[in-house]
């Protein structure tokens, strides 16, 4: 009785375009045992009378086109022998599978996943894209950005981890949503950076043009051009502040610029350029905020510059440069 249950609730699943790969295979396999014919042709009886006397449910447009193809075999059948009936079950079964998929695929009705495209960057690596709504994005080191191949209706949505520079083409009715560890950006269509790597000490989102907004898990913010928000990732407090799209953005001419940042995340973007390993000696403090832009020339000569505004100082080790007081 439990197995004439579930089976007939498969093949009602089937014609209302409820199914997936694993149950269609499963019930294709019992129509072709000996011992599921009985039950198959009760069932294939009792679902042979309802489609006669039913109206199509009503799903969606393509479910409905699948199921009047359904009914037109349906009626090209001859009701004289209870085989056929178990054929008219698989065939209905595999007409709404061959005509929602193709040959080679199988349909589901839940929402399927979209297909992803993952772009990123390795140390020492900068990387420019295309999104697929013709956004542009410029990735830094070390930065991982996902999207779908196909944007939905109602948004475009990516997800980043690392540093990119996003130029959004604008589209009112489908807003670009970038998706961080720790909060969300939203725009229209606008130019600004977002910096969220998830080793770093603080993120930082900085506007050039137009207008964004940040959803943090507790607060909202929006910024305009020339506006930075800066999130402690570890208290989860944030700062709002003037800062020059120039400055923020400098590391697109190969500049670093720094506005009182950790030393730790200073250090952080070392690594991530140069490829190269950074500690700090053990039992020493170094809670240093960095201000000030350089040339990025190459490391020694920003680890020179560092030395000068802290007096840290650093030696060279076998696979690493350890920095100590």
């Amino acid at each position: 009785m439990k197995k004439e249950k579930a089976i007939k609730q498969k093949v009602r699943h089937y014609l209302d375009g409820i199914y997936c790969k694993s149950e269609v295979t499963e019930l294709l396999k019992n129509m072709q045992n000996p011992e599921m014919q009985n039950i198959i042709e009760e069932v294939a009886d009792e679902l042979w009378e309802e489609n006669m006397e039913q109206p199509p449910f009503h799903s969606d447009i393509e479910h409905e086109q699948y199921r009047r193809e359904a009914a037109t075999l349906l009626k090209k059948i001859n009701k004289r022998s209870s085989y056929k009936k178990i054929m008219w079950v698989a065939a209905c079964i595999t007409l709404i599978i061959m005509i929602g998929l193709g040959v080679n695929s199988y349909r589901f009705t839940q929402i399927e996943k979209p297909l992803y495209t993952e772009i990123s960057t390795s140390f020492g690596e900068k990387k420019e894209w295309t999104l697929p709504d013709g956004s542009k994005v410029n990735l830094n080191a070390c930065t991982t950005l996902r999207y779908p191949e196909r944007f939905t209706e109602k948004e475009r949505k990516i997800e980043l981890t690392g540093e990119a520079f996003f130029q959004v083409n604008r589209d009112e009715k489908k807003p670009f949503i970038i998706k961080t560890a720790g909060f969300d950006v939203k725009v229209l269509g606008t130019c600004f950076d977002v910096k969220s790597y998830e080793n770093n000490e603080t993120s930082l989102v900085s506007v050039k043009s137009g207008k964004v907004q940040v959803e943090l898990p507790e607060a909202m913010m929006k910024l305009v051009a020339n506006e930075q928000l800066q999130i402690n990732r570890q208290s989860n407090e944030y700062t709002k502040r003037k800062e020059s799209y120039q400055h923020a953005m400098a590391w697109l001419q190969n500049t670093l610029h720094y506005n009182k940042t950790p030393l730790y995340d200073v250090i952080k973007d070392l690594e991530r350029i140069y490829n190269c390993r950074i500690k700090f000696a053990p039992n020493q403090q170094f809670n240093y905020h960095l201000s000030g832009e350089h040339d990025n020339i190459n490391l020694q000569a920003v680890l020179k510059s560092i030395g000068h505004a802290t007096g840290v100082k650093y030696k060279k080790e076998k696979d690493y440069i350890l920095l100590y007081q």
